[in-house]
């Protein structure tokens, strides 16, 4: 079974040291694992330069990347950045990502959080893909990232420097010299792959993260409330967390998915 992998390599949020944008990045990898189809690369997270000149400001940004590459013929998961974003608290909440022109919508790795003292703040934390080829790119002029709310009522501008994205690069290196080769891919093969919704894509995810103790406790949990959520799954395991939270996004037709898949595994 799956180990964690990131820790949510999307809880960037754990414990390790922060780097900042001057760093140099000779120690910027926080964590490698290895798969049976490819390489995961966890760098630590860091406070990216806040471009003011864009929009509002935001209290706080840590972002982190998370690498993965294929070492055999079968597609790795996407690489992404992950964001624990803290702002003034308002009436919106930030919703997409636009880098080179790109814009995607951001991916929730845990509730969003508010707290208040003199001022309220809100947190945001979440994901956003990023192509193996745009780390590369990455690693020669750095990344601009643009967060923006649905109706463009606020944007906040982010760069990270090249360096940050050389350091995952010089990892691969070192670590595909050492992988098993790549297994050639049979000819004419076609596969039909199905989409799963994102409840159901993000609970196999969370699912395969968890250990196997955290496994049982979902799926006896899940079964309990296949029809509607009537007990909260509470544990202080990132992954039992995120389980729960997508389990309980989904839909009737979700969940009986996700059940029919736990009882395959």
């Amino acid at each position: 079974m799956y180990k964690r992998i990131l820790g949510l390599s999307v809880v960037l949020l754990s414990g390790c040291s922060t780097l900042s944008s001057d760093d140099d990045f000779k120690d910027a990898i926080n964590e490698v694992t290895r798969k049976s189809n490819y390489i995961s690369i966890e760098a630590k997270d860091i406070t990216p330069v806040e471009n003011r000149s864009v929009g509002a400001n935001a209290l706080r940004n840590r972002s982190q990347l998370t690498a993965n590459y294929a070492i055999t013929a079968e597609a790795p998961p996407e690489s992404y950045l992950a964001v624990e974003l803290s702002y003034f608290k308002s009436s919106y909440e930030y919703s997409s990502v636009v880098f080179n022109d790109i814009e995607t919508e951001i991916i929730p790795y845990s509730p969003s959080t508010e707290s208040c003292s003199e001022h309220c703040t809100s947190t945001q934390y979440f994901t956003f893909p990023i192509d193996n080829e745009e780390i590369v790119s990455s690693a020669k002029t750095g990344l601009t990232y643009v967060v923006k709310t649905q109706n463009d009522l606020s944007k906040l501008s982010f760069t990270i420097p090249a360096g940050y994205f050389q350091a995952v690069l010089n990892e691969k290196t070192l670590q595909l010299e050492y992988a098993p080769s790549v297994i050639q891919q049979p000819v004419a093969e076609v596969k039909v792959e199905s989409k799963d919704s994102k409840p159901v894509e993000m609970s196999k995810y969370w699912f395969d993260e968890a250990t196997a103790a955290e496994q049982e406790q979902f799926t006896e949990w899940a079964f309990a409330n296949r029809k509607s959520i009537s007990t909260q799954l509470k544990s202080d395991s990132k992954s039992v967390e995120m389980l729960s939270y997508w389990y309980e996004k989904a839909s009737t037709e979700d969940r009986a998915q996700i059940l029919t898949w736990l009882l395959n595994k």
